[in-house]
Parts: C-alpha cells; sequence; structure tokens
C-alpha cells in the first residue's frame, strides 16, 4: 500500500484577516500549508515562502509538491488619491498575479482560487448583481483586480483555475467600515441617524473560507467567477440596531441625515486641496447607500451554505472586543 500524502497549497497573503482564518482550516483538514509573505511570522501554517508579490520575480521552484494556490494576496481597498498609489494597485494586483501564475504553470500546479472582489464588478447598487453583470470598475482598486481576474482565467489558466468575488468580509478582529462603526457606538460618539432605506450584501469570513475550499475540491467550480454573500440584505438601520443590542447601549444624539451630507462634500472640498477627511462621499456612500449582490451561482453549482448571518457576527465581534 502506498503511503498518503496530505495536499500541499500555497496561500498568498496568508497573514492578513482572512488569510489567517483560511490556513487554519487547511491545517485543521491536514493539509501542508505553505504562507507566502513579505517577511517570515509564525501562524497556522508549516512553511513560510519569503517574497514581496509586487516586486519580486517568482521562482517556480520554490512552487514545488504545490497541489493547489490560494491567491488572497492584496492592497487593501482605499481612494488611490495620486500616481504612486495606483501604482502600487498595479503591482500587487497585475505584476504580482502574472508572476505567480507564471511560476505555477511551469512548476505544474493544479488549481488557483483567486480571491478578487465585488468592485470588479462596480460599484453596486439597488439592483442584485450577479455574475452575468457586465463589469464596469470605477477605481484602480477594482479595475487592477478585474485585470487579475482576467490573467487566472484567459492569459495563464492552470488545469483549474477559479475566481472568487466577495462582497463585504465580516468577522471578529476584522477591521473596516463596521468594526469602526462598533467602536463608534461603544465609545458613544455615533449619533442617531434616521438613514434612508437600503441594502447591502455581506459575507462572513468563516463563510468565505468555507468557499475557497469547495472552489479548489470541486470539479464543477474549474473556469468559474463566482460572488459571495451570505443570501441576506442588511440596511444600515438593522446593523446599528444589532450593534447597540450587543453593546449594551442606548442610541446616542440625534442627527439630522442631511448634517452627515454636509460633512461628507465639505470633505471632498478638503480632499481637493489635498486635505484628507476622515468623511467624505465615499464613505457615506458605504455607510448609507446599496450594494446588493446574488450568490445563486455558487449555491446551485456547488452547494455553499453559509452558516452566519450578520446579528450573530456583530455579536462575535462585540465579543472579541471585549476579550481585548
Amino acid at each position: 500500500m502506498s503511503a498518503s500524502f496530505p495536499k500541499r497549497a500555497l496561500v498568498t497573503g496568508a497573514s492578513g484577516f482572512i488569510g489567517r482564518a483560511l490556513c487554519l482550516e487547511l491545517t485543521n483538514r491536514d493539509w501542508d500549508v505553505a504562507a507566502m509573505l513579505r517577511r517570515p511570522q509564525t501562524g497556522p501554517w508549516g512553511h513560510v515562502l519569503e517574497c514581496d508579490l509586487g516586486r519580486d520575480e517568482i521562482d517556480p521552484q520554490n512552487l514545488d509538491g504545490v497541489d493547489t494556490i490560494f491567491h488572497l494576496a492584496g492592497k487593501a481597498h482605499t481612494r488611490a488619491r495620486n500616481a504612486a498609489e495606483k501604482a502600487e494597485y498595479e503591482a500587487v494586483h497585475v505584476h504580482g498575479t502574472r508572476s505567480l501564475l507564471r511560476a505555477a504553470r511551469q512548476a505544474g500546479v493544479r488549481a488557483c482560487v483567486l480571491l478578487s472582489s465585488v468592485k470588479a464588478m462596480g460599484e453596486g447598487g439597488v439592483e442584485a448583481w450577479d455574475e452575468s453583470t457586465p463589469c464596469s470598475p470605477q477605481n484602480p482598486y477594482g479595475i487592477t483586480k478585474l485585470a487579475a481576474e482576467r490573467i487566472v482565467l484567459e492569459e495563464l489558466p492552470l488545469s483549474c483555475s477559479v475566481v472568487l468575488r466577495p462582497t463585504l468580509v465580516y468577522g471578529a478582529g476584522s477591521k473596516g467600515n463596521l468594526d469602526l462603526m462598533i467602536r463608534a457606538v461603544q465609545k458613544g460618539v455615533f449619533p442617531s441617524v434616521a438613514f434612508p432605506a437600503n441594502g447591502r450584501s455581506m459575507i462572513h469570513v468563516q463563510d468565505v473560507v468555507q468557499a475557497c475550499l469547495l472552489a479548489a475540491t470541486n470539479p464543477a467550480a474549474c473556469g468559474q467567477v463566482y460572488v459571495l454573500t451570505d443570501g441576506n440584505e442588511y440596511s444600515t438601520k438593522e446593523m446599528l440596531a444589532w450593534i447597540h443590542e450587543a453593546l449594551g447601549k442606548k442610541n446616542g444624539l440625534f442627527l439630522p441625515f442631511g448634517a452627515l451630507e454636509v460633512l461628507a462634500a465639505l470633505g471632498d472640498i478638503a480632499e481637493r486641496f489635498g486635505i484628507r477627511s476622515p468623511f467624505n462621499r465615499d464613505r457615506l456612500d458605504k455607510l448609507a447607500g446599496s450594494a446588493r449582490y446574488s450568490n445563486a451561482k455558487i449555491c446551485r453549482e456547488l452547494e455553499f451554505a453559509p452558516s452566519w448571518d450578520l446579528r450573530r457576527g456583530i455579536n462575535e465581534m462585540v465579543e472579541g472586543l471585549r476579550r481585548k
């Protein structure tokens, strides 16, 4: 009888919020996990491959024995304010992906799961978008994410290449607008605002991990693009109510929604003069606008079944803050 060896995975962006959760799950499932990192650090992986993906060329020999690449590395989504920041998106998302896939093809890697973003499609809105929606990214982040998708699926595909487009990812330890909202309510500085009706699609980090594993192991996923959400839509009003509930806090001082619009306009004016503003139209849209997406395709084709919802996730995030 021949010995049975675990599958070997290379995870780029392994030290990030989603990357650590994925590496831990892979390790728990007896995968041999190698983390691609800019500098060595400990984590739920067995090996470290030092590499600055946005600058270095990858030696194919470093990928010997790798079965699956989970390509999570990327520059965080912020507003690119100058040419240097735009160039960084290009370096990480485009040059880095191309270098990685060239090496992977030479090394005979079987599969690549690219964690892209719904921003590759555009900014979203009231209508629920799915994989058939024409892509029209509106900023350097989305434009370079879409370019990375095309490298993985069309320019340098492996035997099995899959693209996942998550909506906003949350969970204990996440950084972003939801975490900022929770901290602001906790400190008593988030006002009570009559937000307009809206709907936003979101997904918990553990459900993203589940989708990554399905994409890597189900042959039906090869060559496909999937939008990731938990199947629900959440209003800002609901989010704030659940945050107050989890924290045991009462509503703050009332502030008309129009006042936020004025503050956002002032922030945009300041940024046109080169002054960074903590609040602008972009932040207001993320707070009060709609961004609705459908996960019907991955549920149908890969039997994806999200196990988390936002109310439960907010309670988890609040408990995480209390433990600090």
